[in-house]
């Protein structure tokens, strides 16, 4: 049986490829019957001319029998569409110009639909490159009532975790690092992620050469290890394998490499260069900075884990006491927070990545009803054609199918060219310094992606032929063989003015979201932030631990070292003031910690329980712009050994001392029992997030809080070069093993800090400039077709003295009225569609008048604009061309 089925599909597919040759056995065939029962009657005395004449009438016809035997074949659909295909092609090639606007109006919409589509499933819908993602799952923890929302670990809760969950089949932690790389070449600070021993064993991958580490190297006392990240391997080492073994001094302390990551790894961050395993000691309840990932059981549910969890971290606080007295850590929102590791990464870009596929799907339904629009103009002027084929015999099926055909193949043209804009997107979005999206290094138009594009090329191209097709069809009958068109078919009138009110209204819902998401972005970037970031440099020092390690004597030398730093940079060309400051704002580094006001029982709670706490030198305010409002700044006085002091900022001062008398009290944070005395109070800041209202603050003086990663802060003059190469070199001279990192403009960081906004605002911003672009063409595309439709009676009203301008003007009326149409869909479509959008506003109402307004009047001039165009053909016809042509 399975070889009678082959023996069919081979004789079938030679049937297609070979026809000509199939043909030609054809007629030799029937031929040589025809001779046969021609030479039965020549034999039975039959002249020759006769008893041919009875072959062919015995035979039934030669035609009849050719077409039988091609319908044995069992092709015949199939080269119908073959022949439709050829005379599709044909087609479209006399029309050049139309085909090539039309496959170029489907590329805008396709090309871009299939790249958002790229982003969207290699960022939210493709799984994780690790065995089983869906057990992996990110855990943080939560604690309301101190202002910790999202709060991480400490080594206490890792072990809490790890022993405690029933469901975890193993859980790693990890927490961002650097480490100072000690060469020939100087100091050289990398990048660094500290990691339990088994991180890349939880995780399942990552290790391309050599090895992932060994428990025992996690273990106090083991000797240092290291795995690089391929990137770093390849541009620092030359992808070099001798590597492994080798050893490599970072902060100080020799390290062996036992391993390379493979070339996609790209957990936590993509940024990441060498990889250190931690030691996770039980004992320890402080600090908080580690983030978890674990694996669940197989027969485990996110719902039970979450609820193990956060009774292990109950567990937790009522023995460390972290919990107040007399209080059951039950009756706090204390919670362990265990999310999809998928959704933990990609959380924060799945509402404005759904926004942008929304607009891309909004440019698509755009583009197929300005398609729409064009096939009906051209469906129009073939009412004679249509007459022709029907005369002939076709059938209304068969118009339909061929019309279809049509479609469908300017469609895949157009997706041909969609797929190609969508590839050089998706290469310039994943090289782009704009997109710091999560795994957009793992963005590619794969093959999910292209039959989404096919699918969707076929489905627009069906979608946009079918109404022109039938309407074609329909005009059959009622249209002659001459080339007579009625002046003003209503039917075809009412689906092209559907079409463009549509993309108007679909143009301005994307013009409403733009404007929204821009009118937003200025405004936070005219937010007044508390601080005057311009010409202000920063840069970081990692110090060696073996020399500034925080005991007495190294303190000193590290204060001493900071002093010094200070001095020599205020000594460089062009620098106004300079001063030191840990941790740095806008770095992603911050450092909070509840407080207790002296004469309350107890430490503040809910969203105002966490102060921002920043050492800093006294130059700080002054280099940053933050201005003194009581009290005073830190001086040399301010030393080790003298009483501890804080300045504080409004925000925290308005919470206890409404009437301004802060300077002289004393406050403590929740995790020390020092009390320091309030010497000053200055301004409020925003920092880390723009959109954020400013939140509390606790400076030190880093005499007496110094810390391991000092950030120098520099304001120069205006004009002056860039500092930094002058900042790397005094540092080198006062210590050549601290590596001055991170070297940037504030400038720059507070930009960053709103980089996903501009992303939002330039994506959006583009795609609603080209959906206005689309509906203006399909507008003026139904004019052009009505002046030219309308020729005779446009010649009729010049003949008999109708003014041109009068001409002009109903021209003008009849595009404004599809505007104005247009617009009321749009706005009201804008209405409802902008509210979604509420989350990505900061200080913009998202029915804000003034914007409606000012947009709507901008489509309206548009659309002014276009009507001009065939409005001005209109006035300057030729009445005795336009009657001449009737």
């Amino acid at each position: 049986m399975l070889s009678d089925l082959w023996s069919d599909v081979r004789y079938r597919v030679r049937a297609l490829v070979h026809r000509g040759r199939i043909e030609h056995e054809l007629d030799d065939e029937l031929r040589f019957h025809l001779e046969h029962e021609a030479r039965r009657y020549e034999r039975a005395g039959v002249p020759r001319a006769e008893a041919w004449r009875r072959a062919r009438v015995a035979f039934g016809g030669v035609d009849s029998a050719k077409e039988r035997s091609r319908d044995g074949r069992g092709t015949a659909m199939l080269e119908t569409a073959i022949r439709d295909l050829r005379f599709a092609v044909r087609t479209l090639s006399r029309r050049p110009l139309f085909t090539l606007v039309a496959a170029l109006t489907l590329a805008l919409g396709i090309g871009g639909s299939a790249a958002m589509f790229s982003l969207v499933d290699g960022i939210l819908l493709r799984p994780l490159p690790y065995p089983h993602p869906d057990r992996l799952v990110d855990v943080l923890q939560s604690y309301p009532e101190r202002g910790l929302a999202r709060w991480s670990m400490s080594p206490a809760n890792v072990a809490a975790y790890r022993d405690g969950v029933p469901g975890f089949q193993s859980l790693a932690a990890y927490e961002r690092a650097g480490a100072t790389l000690d060469d020939a070449g100087g100091a050289e600070r990398l990048v660094a992620e500290d990691v339990t021993a088994n991180f890349f064993d939880v995780l399942g991958t990552g290790i391309s050469l050599g090895r992932s580490f060994a428990p025992a190297e996690g273990q106090a006392g083991a000797d240092a290890v290291g795995i690089l990240a391929y990137g770093f391997w390849q541009a620092r080492f030359g992808g070099d394998p001798a590597i492994l073994g080798r050893t490599l001094v970072l902060d100080g302390q020799p390290t062996r490499i036992v391993g390379i990551t493979t070339p996609d790894f790209a957990f936590p961050r993509p940024d990441v260069q060498v990889f250190l395993p931690i030691v996770i000691d039980p004992s320890m309840s402080h600090p908080f900075g580690l983030h978890g990932v674990a694996r669940m059981r197989p027969d485990a549910t996110l719902a039970r884990v979450t609820h193990q969890a956060t009774a292990a971290m109950w567990a937790w606080g009522l023995r460390t006491g972290y919990v107040p007295a007399g209080k059951e850590p039950r009756d706090t929102h204390m919670a362990a927070l265990v999310t999809p590791l998928r959704t933990a990464l990609t959380g924060n870009v799945a509402r404005p990545m759904a926004m942008l596929q929304a607009a891309v799907l909004v440019i698509l339904l755009i583009a197929i009803a300005n398609v729409a629009t064009l096939l009906s103009a051209r469906a129009s002027s073939r009412g004679p054609e249509m007459a022709m084929r029907t005369a002939l015999g076709a059938s209304r099926g068969r118009l339909v199918q061929q019309l279809l055909t049509e479609s469908v193949l300017l469609a895949l043209l157009g997706g041909a060219l969609g797929v190609v804009l969508a590839v050089v997107l998706v290469r310039t979005f994943a090289h782009s310094s704009l997109l710091s999206l999560p795994r957009i290094g793992e963005v590619t138009v794969s093959w999910r992606v292209l039959a989404v594009t096919l699918t969707t090329s076929c489905v627009a191209g069906v979608l946009f032929g079918v109404a022109p097709a039938l309407d074609a069809v329909r005009r059959r009958s009622t249209i002659g063989l001459s080339n007579n068109r009625s002046s003003g078919d209503a039917r075809t009138r009412r689906t092209t003015s559907l079409l463009v009110v549509a993309q108007i209204g679909l143009s301005l819902v994307l013009l409403l979201s733009a404007g929204l998401v821009l009118a937003s972005l200025r405004q936070l970037l005219n937010t007044n932030l508390g601080i005057d970031p311009d010409h202000v440099v920063m840069a970081t020092m990692a110090l060696p631990p073996q020399r500034y390690a925080m005991s007495d004597s190294g303190s000193a030398r590290n204060v001493a070292f900071a002093q010094s730093v200070v001095e020599q940079a205020r000594a460089l060309r062009g620098v106004r003031s300079a001063a030191i400051m840990f941790p740095a704002i806008y770095a992603n580094d911050e450092n909070t910690d509840g407080y207790i006001v002296e004469g309350h029982t107890a430490a503040a709670t809910g969203s105002d329980a966490q102060a921002v706490q920043i050492s800093v030198s006294p130059d700080v305010f002054a280099t940053l712009g933050i201005p003194l409002r009581a009290g005073r700044i830190f001086s040399a006085a301010d030393r080790a050994t003298s009483v501890p002091v804080v300045i504080i900022d409004e925000v925290l001062a308005r919470r206890y001392w409404a009437d301004g008398s802060v300077v002289g009290h004393r406050i403590r944070t929740t995790g020390d029992t020092t009390w320091m005395t309030i010497v000053g109070v200055v301004g409020d800041v925003r920092d880390e997030r723009v959109s954020d209202p400013p939140r509390a603050h606790m400076y030190f003086p880093y005499s007496q809080w110094p810390g391991s990663r000092p950030t120098l802060v520099v304001r120069t003059a205006a004009g002056t070069p860039p500092v930094a190469d002058a900042l790397r070199r005094m540092v080198t001279r006062l210590d050549r093993e601290v590596p001055l990192d991170n070297v940037h403009p504030l400038d720059d960081a507070i930009g960053h800090s709103l980089a996903s906004r501009r992303v939002a605002e330039l994506l959006l911003g583009g795609f609603a400039a080209v959906a206005l672009l689309l509906a203006s063409l399909g507008l003026y595309g139904v004019l052009s077709l009505r002046v030219t439709s309308r020729r005779r009676e446009f010649g009729v009203r010049l003949a008999i003295g109708a003014a041109p301008s009068r001409l002009a003007w109903l021209v003008v009326r009849d595009g404004l009225t599809l505007a104005f149409a247009g617009v009321l869909v749009g706005v009201a479509a804008g209405l409802l569609a902008t509210r979604s959008l509420k989350a990505l506003l900061s200080g913009v109402s998202p029915t804000d008048p003034r914007l409606y307004a000012l947009l709507v009047g901008g489509a309206l001039v548009v659309s002014v604009l276009v009507c001009l165009v065939p409005a001005l053909r209109a006035s300057r016809s030729d009445p005795l061309v336009a009657l001449r042509s009737e």
